[in-house]
């Protein structure tokens, strides 16, 4: 019986040689490790020699495995292309990490615009804390992640900023000569430097007085009276919160997308695009 390079073997073969690892690959494939080492051995017992060996603490391919890279992705084209074309094709799924900032107000223009501009791919979102999506993004948990900088310094890589507020409740009142209490998200957080060096820099007395684990438990925090908040806002303020009278102005926060290794640069380049799209229309 001849030999047969099978698609998915190939696909694995490809998502390894993209992603720099098993481990990555099979998270972006949505397989399990062993499934995508099963596929390798599988394409090598076709070509009879490893096509992979180890290389520190990475992998690398060998020659034939290289050879073989090639051909996979010939192969891979020309059969996706021919999916497409007789209509067959399954709409790829694309996961999309995104900080709980402004997910109520970006979220919905976000999802239609990238409805619209890619009609092949289904999306899905994961929202989290910035240390938590630049983890998911390392183990090819999320192939996207749109991600917050507080300090707002990198605005060249930037696909935009987004002002920061002190907010709190409508009832809330600053006591005169006693510390200004603060509402924080607890550590890690990128808000936390830059709301701690606006009143340093001004000042000013505070302390901590709640630190919560999500957005949720802050705003109901604020919202309760305890004390008031540095936070992105895209559009509206949510409900129940208003500006905080007396604290100095603030800065800007910015909005970076990135993307896992192996990420197609046409998808990475689409979803900043409309990234940008929405946050300059929100704004």
């Amino acid at each position: 019986m001849p030999q047969v390079l099978d698609i998915a073997p190939l696909r694995s073969l490809v998502a390894v040689a993209d992603c720099g690892g098993f481990h990555r690959a099979a998270a972006a494939l949505h397989l399990s490790q062993s499934a995508v080492s099963q596929h390798l051995r599988k394409v090598e017992s076709v070509v009879g020699e490893p096509v992979v060996e180890r290389s520190g603490r990475g992998i690398s391919f060998t020659e034939v495995g290289q050879k073989v890279l090639r051909h996979a992705r010939t192969i891979l084209a020309a059969h996706d292309a021919a999916l497409d074309d007789l209509g067959a094709t399954e709409h790829t799924l694309v996961t999309i990490g995104a900080t709980e900032h402004g997910a109520d107000v970006m979220l919905p223009a976000l999802t239609s615009v990238l409805r619209e501009r890619l009609p092949d791919r289904r999306t899905r979102f994961r929202l989290d804390r910035n240390v938590s999506l630049a983890d998911a993004l390392d183990r090819g948990l999320v192939d996207l992640a749109i991600m917050l900088d507080g300090s707002g310094l990198d605005r060249a890589n930037a696909s935009g900023i987004v002002a920061l507020h002190w907010v709190s409740a409508r009832t809330f009142t600053a006591r005169p000569n006693e510390p200004l209490p603060l509402v924080i998200y607890a550590e890690p957080c990128t808000l936390r430097e830059p709301a701690f060096a606006i009143l340093d820099n001004h000042g000013i007395d505070y302390e901590v007085v709640a630190e919560c684990a999500d957005l949720a438990g802050l705003y109901a925090a604020v919202r309760s009276g305890l004390g008031l908040a540095l936070l992105p806002i895209i559009g509206k303020l949510p409900d129940g919160l208003c500006p905080a009278e007396g604290p100095p102005a603030a800065n800007y926060a910015s909005v970076l997308v990135r993307g896992r290794a192996g990420i197609d640069a046409d998808l990475l380049s689409a979803v900043d695009t409309a990234v940008r799209d929405v946050l300059a229309t929100e704004s």
